[in-house]
């Protein structure tokens, strides 16, 4: 399955895209994760609100 199957991009906040992918379980989830090659950051949430404001918060440790 492509990266393009799995994941919906909903918003994008600076260098965080927030959209849509599967969990673990087959389940819708809500995932924001940072765009920056060596950051490697990203969290998973069952609702878009939560995930908004993780991406509105996060500062990339890599510039």
């Amino acid at each position: 399955m492509g990266l393009y199957q799995i994941w919906r991009e909903l918003h994008r906040v600076g260098r965080v895209s927030v959209g849509t992918a599967h969990g673990r379980r087959g389940e819708i989830k809500y995932v924001a994760a940072c765009a920056v090659e060596d950051c490697g950051w990203s969290v998973e949430y069952d609702d878009v609100s939560p995930a908004m404001v993780a991406a509105q918060g996060h500062r990339c440790p890599v510039r």
